[in-house]
């Protein structure tokens, strides 16, 4: 399968495989808490600067349950303040996050199998509200929100305030960080970097201006679906150390956090959550930290020369295309993922929904036009307004299967792709599925 899709839900490559194999046997005879406790020792060594210790680590199950964390902590910090989340790109998280800052369930299990009730409220101690700020313009442009988002917190000073930024939303939008300092001091930012296409220094630059900050495994890390981690900057974590946790206050959340997902050091709050082993959840993360850990060895030079090459070359093809419109301000998203509209042959672009279709389309095919592959795979659909878009994204395995090969034939398989997808659309349409 030729993959330029490193959403959600990536295939295992080869060594992801072999790794599998060799931890399922592992993680049979070692302690659990020792296990989480050496990956937090690992993620650590690849996120902090030499001699630093930043952040806590705490795990969640995806990167939709992160969002829960910002309340908890307000929640026990200041017990019974009203809540107010402003959240960025809404449309371009995760289904479930918006949920999740309303603290509700936003599926109908946990993490342990267990039925919940999907939209219930978790706690009903938290009285939560959301304000949103759309990502794009009707147009497909993107917006900045900093004089928005000041003039909403302005209008409820008495509230206990989380803002909710993103830095590479699934079209790649990053928002401007410089708002965080010159904003109110009282909000607690939690930054969401899940895609986490993003370097060491902009996590410590997020942790350095006392943010919160979201990543997982499973996006541009090409994990098994589904691993989250929240990076705690130590002045929050001082601060839940120190505190009294009201246990009524964390109640309903210990049917989504387990014991082991906190660090030893909020035994004060930790001990409110059973002691439930997630052994998926810690082989998930044991294969996005190896990943991390492979791709940190390249020279950083190396990987952002290749980057900016793939950038170049895709968007050429796509401009050159009969069917594909690249999305406005390009130059404002990260630069491992190109999102375009896909014009219908008759007039006008294909929605949401009949891109759904395209995409089932295109990827349930065999195709003979690769060198070595005969599937393809591809970002999904994503809403903005009224339309949609598809795209294109390289993850940290694709850059390796990248370097490996010579300069003339690195970026082949990417023309053929955008070419043949080209040519799928008046395919799709004359099948009668748009």
């Amino acid at each position: 399968m030729f993959s330029r899709g490193s959403c959600t839900c990536s295939n295992l490559n080869p060594q992801s495989g072999a790794l599998l194999g060799q931890f399922c046997d592992y993680i049979e005879q070692e302690d659990y808490s020792t296990i989480r406790k050496t990956q937090s020792t690992r993620l650590k060594e690849l996120l902090n600067f030499k001699g630093q210790d930043a952040f806590d680590v705490v795990f969640a199950p995806s990167g939709s349950d992160l969002a829960y964390l910002p309340s908890i902590i307000s929640e026990i910090l200041q017990p019974g303040k009203e809540q107010l989340v402003l959240l960025t790109c809404p449309e371009e998280l995760g289904s479930g996050s918006q949920m999740a800052f309303l603290g509700k369930y936003f599926g109908d299990k946990n993490q342990f199998g267990e039925p919940v009730e999907k939209g219930e409220d978790i706690n009903p101690h938290y009285n939560i509200s959301l304000s949103r700020f759309t990502a794009r313009t009707k147009e497909g442009h993107i917006i900045d929100h900093a004089s928005n988002i000041k003039q909403e917190i302005d209008k409820h000073p008495k509230m206990a305030k989380i803002g909710a930024l993103v830095i590479g939303s699934k079209s790649g939008i990053e928002d401007d960080i410089s708002l965080i300092p010159k904003i109110d001091n009282n909000v607690m930012w939690v930054v969401d970097l899940c895609q986490f296409r993003n370097s060491k220094k902009l996590v410590n630059e997020l942790l350095d201006m006392n943010c919160m900050v979201m990543i997982t495994g499973s996006k541009f890390y090409m994990a098994p679906p589904f691993c989250g981690v929240m990076l705690i900057p130590k002045a929050y974590a001082r601060l839940v150390q120190r505190c009294t946790v009201d246990p009524e206050l964390v109640k309903g959340f210990d049917r989504i956090f387990s014991y082991y997902d906190f660090p030893e050091a909020y035994e004060n709050l930790r001990k409110f959550f059973p002691k439930k082993e997630n052994p998926g959840l810690t082989l998930r993360w044991e294969i996005a930290i190896d990943e991390m850990e492979r791709f940190n060895a390249i020279p950083v030079d190396e990987v952002n020369s290749l980057l900016y090459r793939w950038n170049d070359i895709v968007n050429e093809e796509i401009k050159a295309s009969k069917h594909f419109e690249l999305m406005p301000h390009q130059d404002q998203t990260n630069s491992t993922i190109i999102s375009f509209k896909v014009r219908h042959p008759d007039g006008g672009y294909l929605e949401y929904d009949e891109l759904r279709k395209f995409f089932k389309f295109v990827v349930e095919q065999d195709h003979h036009c690769f060198d070595r592959f005969h599937k393809v795979f591809f970002g999904q659909p994503v809403r903005y307004g009224h339309g949609a878009f598809i795209r294109l994204a390289l993850g940290s395995n694709n850059i390796f299967n990248l370097l490996k090969r010579s300069k003339d034939e690195r970026f082949k398989n990417d023309r053929i792709l955008v070419d043949l997808l080209d040519r799928k659309v008046i395919e799709f349409v004359n099948r009668g599925h748009s």
